[in-house]
């Protein structure tokens, strides 16, 4: 049977009767189609992430054995979002056709158990989930430890702590915990908060004289995540409640989920019980991506979004965008946005100018005094020796690396550079810049070095 479509209804049929629950079938199968067979895979289109997540959790081994069974050779199903299907209206299946069969969810005291309610209640974003966050080098550890935690909450790295720069995401991976919590137990209770959340509602709880209720809030979780757990650092009475309430939790064996951008030991005016307590467990530190996972990054958004975007042009944004993923999924919208407005495929300076990572736009937001800075901070030495006549071999490498930024980030002419750093001419501008590039190219720790000094000049 060679006609894609004919094969998927008559493996829909099959699909239907198998599964017994027209609630089931209508809800998950009824706006799928089946985009292609390639070599031993069986790409299958669907609406969104949240139902190719849930065929691949609770439906993956009846579509597989159907799939196979009618085409007559073993496939392996994948899940593709397909924008003709995400415009497809939703046909709502009503709460009485859930109820009579076998639900979803799972039934606890006659109430249907829908993983959506659930989510909300806990204050979990449905999109994320372990399926949708990309898997790479700069994240590895952190996700083997937030799986570990999934599927024996409670039991191991107590607390887990998840340390990183904004915007490579930490929230997704812990709510991604509390997702797969709820699916694997939907009888335990999840609350995501951030530490001003968590500050509100002890404040409302003082003023409105409902202590109690608070505590019995934060402190009957089975996994409780706090955001931005740094920022606990700040309110003193925060930290006697939250210490109490972290107490209370791993005494009785909770699990504790803690999101930082930075490890418990550089978190200032933080009481060093509390510290000592975020140490107790595991501290794992999600990193920059690198440019294969940007890549990956990039081809997973257009996929769901229905973006097509020349190769070229994914490939220097994910060059150019090297330090934050919600930067990275933006630049690719904004940049999609204005491909479609025009009659020609855009041109690199035309995308650079879009993502603000052309010269101009680079020295519109950076100054030379911020790279000064930056590499004094770096080097320990100050911004009056970069610029002054001292030549010990510290202060050149600093002064090199000044002229070298000022050059390749900024794009300033080499006689404005010689002028901004008191050179007499632009040849030892030049000598700096053949150095520092040779540097780079045999010495990893120092383009990291590099890389890192761009990063906080573009974030600063």
């Amino acid at each position: 049977m060679n006609d894609l479509s004919e094969l998927w209804k008559v493996a829909l049929a099959q699909i239907e009767v198998k599964l017994d629950s027209p609630a089931q079938f209508k809800t998950w199968f009824k706006n799928t189609k089946l985009i292609d067979i390639k070599k031993d895979r069986a790409i299958i289109g669907v609406k969104n992430s949240y139902a190719s997540d849930w065929l691949k959790k609770k439906h993956h081994k009846i579509v597989k054995d159907t799939i196979t069974y009618v085409y007559g050779q073993e496939l392996e199903p994948e899940y593709e979002v397909s924008a003709e299907l995400a415009e497809i209206p939703t046909e709502k299946v009503s709460a009485d056709e859930l109820i009579k069969e076998t639900p979803i969810f799972g039934v606890q005291d006659g109430t249907t158990r829908d993983l959506r309610t659930l989510l909300e209640k806990a204050n979990l974003n449905p999109k994320y989930s372990f399926s949708s966050f990309i898997s790479g080098n700069s994240n590895r550890i952190a996700l083997a430890a937030a799986k570990a935690v999934s599927e024996r909450p409670g039991e191991v790295y107590l607390p887990l702590f998840i340390q990183g720069r904004t915007g490579l995401g930490k929230t997704h991976l812990a709510q991604a915990v509390g997702r797969e919590v709820l699916e694997r137990f939907p009888d335990k209770k999840v609350l995501y908060t951030t530490s001003e959340g968590f500050l509100n509602d002890m404040v409302k709880s003082i003023r409105e004289g409902k202590s109690l209720d608070f505590r019995r809030k934060y402190r009957t979780c089975d996994v409780l995540m706090i955001d931005d757990i740094q920022l606990i650092s700040k309110w003193v009475e925060t930290q006697s409640e939250f210490f109490n309430t972290y107490n209370e939790l791993h005494n009785s064996g909770r699990q504790i989920i803690l999101i930082s951008d930075r490890t418990p030991d550089r978190i200032d005016g933080l009481e060093p019980r509390l510290k000592s307590r975020f140490n107790g467990g595991i501290v794992v530190e999600i990193m920059a991506p690198d440019y294969e996972m940007r890549m990956a990054l990039l081809e997973k958004k257009s996929g769901e979004l229905g973006i097509e975007l020349p190769s070229y042009i994914t490939e220097y944004i994910a060059k150019e965008i090297k330090d934050n993923i919600r930067e990275l999924e933006g630049a690719l919208q904004k940049v999609s946005l204005y491909n479609s407005m025009t009659e020609h495929d855009l041109t690199i300076e035309e995308v650079a100018r879009i993502i603000g990572r052309d010269h101009k736009s680079k020295r519109e937001k950076i100054k030379p005094a911020s790279v000064y800075k930056a590499v004094a901070r770096e080097f320990e030495v100050s911004v009056k020796d970069i610029k002054g006549p001292r030549r010990t071999a510290e202060l050149a490498l600093a002064r090199q690396i000044s002229m070298y930024l000022l050059r390749q980030e900024l794009g300033y002419k080499l006689e404005k550079i010689a002028e901004l750093l008191n050179r007499k001419d632009h040849t030892t501008v030049i000598h700096a810049i053949d150095r520092i590039e040779s540097k780079i190219k045999v010495d990893e720790a120092f383009k990291e070095q590099i890389e890192q000094l761009i990063v906080h000049l573009q974030n600063n």
